[in-house]
């Protein structure tokens, strides 16, 4: 078992090379050329789109078909994955045809379901006519195809490719209620005109209605003056010049819940209708819900024009929602007042500065209950501090465990000077757990807890060298083995080499264990040179497991380690350069299993890859019966 030494160079590296021959004359700028290639052509094309870069996608494109260490099958999942951005991700000016028919010509396979759909997301004619044209099918046999390219050019006036879908599949009957919603009269017109259109007028026109298109409502309404007046939630009515045409035809008879829409939205001048067209409708939960939502214009128009006022629940829902303006306004100028629900609520959502105001202007405080909730507030604990400070609650009993576990200094430090709070070791295991070298020397100086041996494996499982390197040298009785086996778990081999120069007794072999599970090669290889384990063939198992290939490939060919039959789990998880891997090197992947696998995940190039090397077996199961 040999693996080849011979490091290749990518054809483009080469082609960079020879255009510029002082490059070629510095190997190490040969050699990062090459290595940025390589790396970037692994999930090159749908990184590139994911990450909005898609001017160089011909480029990058290029750099993949010559790459060599990719085999073809992992080519193919790269144009598929990139054919279902690319609708997305890049615009007609940009080259999206183009770079959807190159895809296209190096794998039919591309044209899938998922790129279907991102096709009828964001549909452009240009795009549609090609399809049509090479993959018609598609149009015929995915269900919802055309219905959902004709939803969203009908909501986005998409004239053309209405058009061409109506002369593609003029027995289509069509809805007109995207139209509707969209604000598109003409192409509601148009549609009526040119198409077997569905002729149920009443869903299109409380579309209109809900969307504020008053013509098309009363184009709709024309049309049909008799249609239907079914239930319908009046507080969807967003338009100011529909509630006084309903009013006008009288159309409807007006509830509250349209005044309640209108509250809500902060919509002043509806209200202000209502209020001269509709006075019934007002009650005291209409400034209660104008409270709520902080429309303060609303709540003084409510004020000086309505006789109703509101409850306590309009400060109480001011105060939680962090409203502060709103609570003194309503402090300054009404007697409703507000209860403890306003100070709880506040300090729930971590509105410190309502708080304060209330504490200092109001009388009803707060219950015990607001210490609870302050530990979910946003602000940390600054509110549940507040409380106490202020209030003379009781901090709750693992405050400290809370605010160490949160890796909140800020409060830990106040809890310190103040006295409170039960401390323990654990607090400065988490603190060193979240890299705060500082406050664990503040801890050691000014506490005599001290800490566990979890203190230093958790800095060296999140890679705080020097935290780790400080309990080193100030707490011996730290335990560096599990710390070792803890950072080569996550990769951190600048932890590991520290470790293993400056701690005692090493790492044991679940390390290696852990690092193959991750796939940290180079944690493993530093393993390997420096310790003489009878290293578990549960290493192997791990890479395997997890498709780190790479490493798979160093423990076989220089740990020696043998192969294990996962071939079905790397079909499951499209691990295709795997099953390259160990199909050279052993007969497992004959199993037909790998193609059902492949099948059955939704992983076509593993398909693929096992009929290129064993055929198709659902022809050999057909031609055995």
């Amino acid at each position: 078992m040999q693996e080849p030494e011979e490091p290749f160079v990518l054809a483009s590296v080469s082609v960079v090379c020879r255009r510029w021959p002082s490059v070629e004359d510095l190997p190490h700028a040969v050699h990062l050329i090459h290595t940025f290639t390589a790396e970037i052509s692994k999930k090159a094309l749908p990184d590139l789109l994911e990450h909005g870069d898609s001017s160089l996608f011909f480029r990058v494109l290029q750099a993949v078909d010559e790459s060599v260490n990719l085999i073809h099958h992992e080519k193919l999942r790269q144009y598929r994955l990139a054919m279902q951005l690319i609708p997305s991700k890049m615009t007609l000016k940009g080259g999206k045809l183009q770079a959807m028919k190159e895809l296209y010509k190096r794998y039919r396979g591309a044209v899938d379901d998922d790129t279907v759909r991102a096709v009828a997301a964001e549909p452009e004619l240009p795009v549609l006519k090609w399809l049509h044209s090479c993959e018609p099918r598609i149009f015929k046999n995915f269900t919802g195809f055309e219905e959902r390219i004709f939803r969203f050019a009908s909501t986005n006036d998409r004239k053309g490719v209405v058009r061409w879908l109506v002369k593609l599949f003029p027995d289509t009957v069509r809805s007109l209620e995207l139209a509707a919603g969209g604000g598109h009269l003409d192409l509601i017109k148009w549609l009526m005109k040119h198409t077997k259109w569905d002729t149920e007028v009443e869903p299109v026109f409380y579309k209109a209605v809900q969307a504020g298109h008053v013509e098309i409502a009363k184009f709709l309404y024309n049309y049909k003056p008799t249609m239907t007046k079914s239930y319908w939630p009046m507080q969807s009515i967003t338009s100011l010049e529909i509630a006084q045409w309903f009013h006008e035809i009288k159309f409807w008879s007006f509830t509250d819940s349209v005044l309640r829409g209108a509250v809500e939205r902060g919509h002043l001048e509806m209200v202000q209708w209502l209020h001269v067209n509709y006075s019934n409708l007002f009650t005291a939960e209409t400034m209660n819900s104008a409270a709520a939502h902080g429309h303060l214009k609303l709540v003084k128009f409510l004020h000086a024009n309505r006789s109703e006022g509101c409850s306590t629940k309009a400060m109480d829902a001011a105060a939680g929602d962090g409203h502060l303006e709103m609570v003194q306004w309503l402090h300054e100028n009404r007697s409703e007042g507000c209860t403890t629900e306003a100070m709880d609520s506040a300090a729930f959502h971590g509105h410190l500065d309502v708080l304060n105001w209330l504490h200092t202007n109001r009388t009803e405080g707060c219950t015990s209950g607001a210490m609870v909730m302050s530990f979910w507030s946003n602000d940390r604990m600054n509110a549940a501090k507040w409380l106490h400070e202020n209030r003379a609650l009781e901090l709750p009993d693992d405050i400290v465990d809370r605010a160490a576990r949160r890796g909140d200094i800020e409060m830990l430090s106040w809890l310190h000077s103040s006295g409170k709070g039960r401390w323990s070791k654990n607090v400065m295991d988490e603190v060193a757990r979240h890299g705060h070298l500082e406050f664990v020397k503040f801890l050691h100086e000014n506490r005599r807890e001290g800490c566990t041996k979890n203190a230093m494996i958790h800095a060296a499982a999140n890679n705080h060298l020097d935290v780790v390197k400080w309990l080193r040298m100030n707490k011996r009785k730290a335990s560096t083995t599990s710390a070792m086996n803890a950072a080569a778990r996550n990769g951190h081999l600048e932890v590991v080499k520290w470790l293993h120069e400056n701690g005692q007794g090493g790492c044991t072999a679940v390390a290696m264990n852990t690092a193959a599970y991750g796939g940290h090669l180079k944690v493993m290889k530093f393993l390997a040179a420096n310790y003489s384990f009878n290293w578990s063939e549960k290493a192997m198992a791990n890479a395997q497991m997890h498709g780190h290939t790479e490493t798979v490939k160093w423990l076989y060919f220089h740990l020696g380690m043998k192969l294990l039959p996962h071939e079905v789990n790397a079909a499951r998880n499209d691990f295709i350069d795997l099953l390259e891997l160990m199909d050279k090197e052993t007969d497992f992947c004959r199993n037909p299993t790998v193609f059902f696998a492949g099948c059955g995940n939704n992983h076509p190039e593993v398909a693929e890859w096992y009929k290129d090397h064993y055929g198709n077996p659902r022809k050999r199961k057909h031609c055995s019966q």
